[in-house]
């Protein structure tokens, strides 16, 4: 029987809760598909300098003049990148449960699947307009980034001007975990993930929303303030139902537009739903892929 994600979360020991959360998981499960040299042929790439030539597709070369290289799945260490959004909106808090408190134990239930599987693993934050890398790859990673998890809070808003990051991007082979309301005022995440994007990298994204956030059903006055402002309204909440429960429809539906791109996967849930059972939708999907 599973503990529901209030019981869990409330434990207040990211630790205790990511080894329970593992333990409902099947054993075995892997974050990422692992590609590289190997006898099941999986695709081809691009010959770059390093490669063994042994593995280039000579009669390929010979019919279209590209040096390729034949890949395919094989087991070995794959590094992960965890990204956590720190803005202010984070904090929305539903049911007793903190969007951010959410967030906090996904990460540290996937870090700590990927320290069992022995992957090198970085954190980083978004805040404020600034890309912080928390931690390295290290023998001690996974305390580490634990130890944020615990210290870092969320606060003020992501600019909405377009930005470049030169620490989001590489070209190594590596999958790029983000956990993030993804609400945006413009394009601002829509771009962080462009730029992150390339042909080695898997990008997974984790949109944690509340159920009132995704179907507004209150009635009566209420004060409704911006977390990353503090501005604070009153309105009655049956007037606004249908015009906000439109506009967050069709954000969505452009929200799941603009990540249906190649090497992108954006998952969608509620911070009430068992984060063993969100995990095991990521798997489930990237079996599939």
């Amino acid at each position: 029987m599973q503990a529901n994600p209030l019981e869990i979360i409330k434990l207040n020991n990211l630790k205790l809760a990511a080894k329970i959360i593992s333990r409902q998981l099947k054993n075995g499960v892997h974050l990422g598909k692992r590609i590289g040299a190997g006898s099941e042929f999986e695709q081809y790439r691009h010959y770059e300098p390093g490669d063994d030539t042994k593995r280039i597709d000579w009669k390929l070369f010979a019919r279209s003049d590209k040096y390729m290289v034949k890949e395919s799945p094989v087991e070995s260490n794959l590094h992960i990148r965890f990204i956590l959004d720190l803005s202010g909106s984070m904090n929305y808090e539903e049911k007793g449960i903190r969007r951010l408190d959410f967030a906090k134990n996904l990460l540290a239930s996937l870090a700590y699947l990927a320290h069992q599987q022995g992957d090198p693993m970085t954190f980083f934050t978004l805040q404020n307009g600034a890309v912080i890398q928390k931690v390295a790859p290290s023998p001690k990673s996974f305390q580490k980034i634990l130890y944020h998890l615990d210290a870092d809070k969320a606060s003020g808003s992501w600019p909405i001007q377009k930005q470049d990051f030169p620490v989001l991007k590489s070209n190594q082979r590596e999958l790029i975990i983000m956990v993030s309301d993804f609400l945006q005022k413009e394009n601002e995440w829509v771009d962080i993930v462009a730029s992150m994007r390339h042909p080695k990298k898997e990008i997974v994204l984790f949109q944690v929303l509340g159920e009132q956030e995704m179907h507004f059903d209150l009635k009566g006055n209420y004060m409704f303030k911006d977390l990353e402002t503090d501005h604070i309204i009153k309105m009655d909440g049956k007037s606004v139902q249908k015009t906000y429960n439109a506009a967050i429809e069709k954000y969505l539906q452009e929200l799941d537009q603009a990540f249906h791109v190649p090497q992108v996967h954006l998952l969608r849930t509620t911070f009430h739903e068992s984060i063993a059972e969100v995990i095991s939708k990521y798997l489930l999907k990237n079996q599939l892929h």
